[in-house]
C-alpha cells in the first residue's frame, strides 16, 4: 500500500463526530477515523517500516497512530522513539500506540523510565505512560523497585506542578503500581493518599470521578484488574 492510499483511505473513512471527539484535548491535526478502523488498516497492510516512516512525517494524528502499528520494532532504535515520542505531543498515540512498541524490549526500560524526569513536557508525558504499562506489564523480576520507588516519591512530590496530562499519567501510574507490583503496594497506597483527586482529561463521569485511592480499594481483591489480588489468590490455593 502507498502513503497516497493510505492518506485517500483516511479521508473516505473520516467521521466528524469522531473527529470532534478526537480533536478535543488533541494538538495535532485529527481527520476523524475510529482507532478501531485504523487497527483494522494496520493489520491488511502489516509489517512495513519505510511506510510507517513516511506516515509519521505526515503529522496527522490517525497516520501518527497507524505508523506505531506497522512499524518494525527491531529497526526502533532509541533516537527514532525519542523523536517519535516527541513528536505525538502528549496525544494518546503514546497511550494506544508507541508504549506498546516500549514495553517490547526490556534492555531499553531503564532510558524510558528516565524519561519521567526530562525538562522535555513531551517525553515526561510519555515516560509516565510508559511507568504505568511497565508496572502492570513487565515481569516482577525485572521491575526495579529503587528506581520504581523513586519515581512514585517524584509523583507525590511534583504531581500539582505538572499539565493535566502528565497529572493524569501519574495518577495512573500509582494506581497501575499498587494493582500489580506486591512489593509498590505500600507506597502506592500512601502516595494516592498524599496526592487525592486529579481531575480527569475527559468531562467527568461514573467511571473518573474517583481518586486513585478510590481505584486501588475498589480493585484490590479482583484478580481480573489486579496481578496482585491474583497472586494472592494463587498463594492461597497452594
Amino acid at each position: 500500500m502507498k502513503l497516497y492510499e493510505i492518506q485517500d483511505w483516511i479521508y473516505q473513512h473520516h467521521d466528524e463526530k469522531i473527529k470532534a471527539i478526537y480533536q478535543k484535548n488533541n494538538r495535532l491535526k485529527v481527520i476523524g477515523v475510529k482507532i478501531t478502523d485504523l487497527r483494522g488498516l494496520a493489520k491488511s497492510i502489516g509489517i512495513n517500516h519505510l511506510l510507517a516512516l513516511e506516515c509519521y512525517q505526515l503529522k496527522l494524528y490517525e497516520t501518527m497512530m497507524l505508523a506505531t502499528m506497522i512499524a518494525d520494532r527491531d529497526q526502533m532504535d532509541m533516537e527514532l522513539m525519542r523523536a517519535w515520542a516527541i513528536g505525538t505531543n502528549q496525544t494518546n498515540i503514546i497511550d494506544q500506540g508507541l508504549v506498546h512498541l516500549m514495553i517490547k524490549n526490556p534492555t531499553e526500560f531503564d532510558q524510558y523510565l528516565l524519561w519521567c524526569r526530562e525538562d522535555n513536557v513531551h517525553l515526561r508525558y510519555a515516560g509516565f505512560v510508559f511507568l504505568s504499562t511497565y508496572f502492570r506489564q513487565a515481569d516482577l523480576d525485572i521491575i526495579q523497585l529503587n528506581m520504581s520507588l523513586s519515581l512514585l516519591s517524584l509523583i507525590q512530590d511534583t504531581i500539582k506542578d505538572e499539565p493535566l496530562t502528565i497529572q493524569n499519567a501519574m495518577n495512573n501510574a500509582v494506581v497501575m503500581a499498587g494493582l500489580h507490583v506486591p512489593d509498590l503496594v505500600e507506597k502506592a497506597n500512601e502516595v494516592a493518599k498524599a496526592i487525592g483527586y486529579i481531575l480527569p482529561l475527559k468531562v467527568k463521569n461514573a467511571c473518573n470521578v474517583q481518586s486513585a485511592s478510590d481505584y486501588l480499594l475498589r480493585y484490590r481483591d479482583q484478580p481480573k484488574y489486579s496481578r496482585v489480588a491474583g497472586l494472592n489468590v494463587k498463594h492461597k490455593k497452594e
